[in-house]
């Protein structure tokens, strides 16, 4: 793809596109509660979500760089009263929770697992959320680094 700007022609490059799957079932960024004395903390089962998840991406060993975009793909299961008949894999999910709240928390992780320095540094993220027929959801997401070259 190529971009004209004051003249000049500048070329996109993606030298590395990494993609990887996690299995755990993606949860959206709860807003912080605040507790006794004025501390500030987050919920119990999404701090274990967080744990989990900084886990896994530890195991996957991704490589520590500075990585320009981001495109994640979150996966949730049905509800066990949805009948089989009605369950569609990759089915677009259009309820439960907003975009930006359940990339945070993949963020996030990837910052705590020292895969990324912070989420600013990464200047476009693409997030889509679907059904799973599975009994686990799953996170997919791809890392790539883009090179501008002028020519």
């Amino acid at each position: 793809m190529s971009l004209k700007k004051k003249g000049l022609q500048v070329v996109k490059l993606i030298l590395e596109c990494l993609k990887y799957n996690i299995p755990i079932t993606p949860m959206p960024t709860p807003r912080p509660r605040l507790g006794r004395g004025g501390v500030v903390y987050n919920p119990k089962s999404y701090s274990d979500y967080k744990k989990a998840l900084i886990s896994f991406i530890n195991v996957l060993n991704i490589e520590k760089a500075d990585y320009d975009y981001i495109h994640a793909r979150f996966y949730l299961p049905y509800p066990k009263n949805t009948s089989q008949k009605k369950r569609i894999e990759d089915f677009p999910l259009k309820t439960n929770f907003d975009c930006d709240n359940v990339i945070k928390g993949l963020c996030d992780a990837l910052e705590q697992s020292k895969v990324i320095e912070n989420d600013r540094c990464l200047y476009a993220m693409f997030v889509e959320k679907f059904r799973t027929i599975e009994q686990v959801g799953r996170i997919e997401f791809d890392l790539e680094i883009i090179e501008q070259e002028d020519e």
